[in-house]
């Protein structure tokens, strides 16, 4: 098993609060149309102290197969410092996670084309399914630190292949500091992920919404179909999902021009 490092980050502070300089940047038009300029710096300087104080609690996982959760659980507690931040304002968590999601999707638009072509490739790749298949046929359970999975192989034409979380290092870490209430919205990171990667990507339910397990299926060329099982996680990504319509139908008013996330 792989095995988890923690303070692992501690010395790499300065290079991890520059990025997260960069997405605030990224951010800052938003925070202020829907605030003032004085409380989005207000909100981006807090966040950035919240940050700096998770840094050494934030998890590393030992082993090149687990780089993809590294990068998630860095995510996470970008998202987590967010939410610290806000909540101090009495900010509701549906509202932090929109801002969390449209940094997300500015984050993912900086990715080359062609690193995203690829990594769509590998995803369906005869090589990832043959190391699934390979799992799923001994009923392979993996851990990697916090996290635990087992694998599936599709039958029939739902899905591809397919992932079950049964423990999830990104929940523990976020319940481990203050942000149980705020857990089941960011499991809808995968959204922008999930789209941008080309995962094709059915989810219906999750660790933090109380559910046994984080069902994970993948179908090449579907469409992203997540939800929740938590009412107001799930009001909040119809919102979001209705904005980005409205917004895409400005762009290109052609019908079927949006590729928006499924009520599945």
């Amino acid at each position: 098993m792989p095995s988890q490092i923690m303070g692992y980050y501690s010395s790499r502070k300065e290079k991890l609060l520059k990025d997260f300089d960069r997405i605030s940047a990224l951010i800052k038009a938003s925070l202020v149309a829907r605030y003032s300029k004085e409380f989005t710096s207000t909100l981006q300087r807090e966040a950035r102290q919240e940050y700096e104080k998770l840094i050494p609690e934030i998890p590393y996982i030992k082993g090149s197969r687990a780089s993809a959760l590294n990068s998630f659980l860095l995510c996470t507690a970008q998202e987590l410092a967010a939410y610290k931040a806000m909540k101090k304002h009495d900010k509701p968590p549906g509202e932090v996670w929109e801002l969390c999601h449209e940094a997300l999707r500015f984050r993912l638009a900086e990715i080359p084309q062609w690193k995203l072509w690829l990594l769509r490739r590998f995803m369906f790749s005869r090589l990832v399914r043959k190391i699934v298949a390979r799992r799923s046929r001994q009923q392979q359970k993996v851990r990697f630190g916090d996290f635990e999975v087992e694998y599936l192989i599709g039958e029939g034409d739902e899905f591809d292949f397919g992932v079950n979380y049964l423990q999830c290092g990104n929940l523990t870490f976020v319940k481990r500091h203050g942000g149980e209430e705020f857990a089941p919205y960011v499991c809808m990171s995968d959204i922008v992920l999930g789209e941008a990667l080309g995962w094709g990507l059915i989810r219906t339910q999750t660790l933090a919404d109380g559910c046994s397990h984080c069902d994970f299926r993948f179908k090449k060329g579907a469409p992203t179909q997540i939800s929740s099982k938590t009412p107001e996680v799930q009001e909040t990504i119809e919102r979001i999902r209705k904005k980005e319509a409205e917004q895409c139908a400005q762009v290109d008013p052609s019908p079927g021009s949006f590729s928006g996330i499924s009520n599945a």
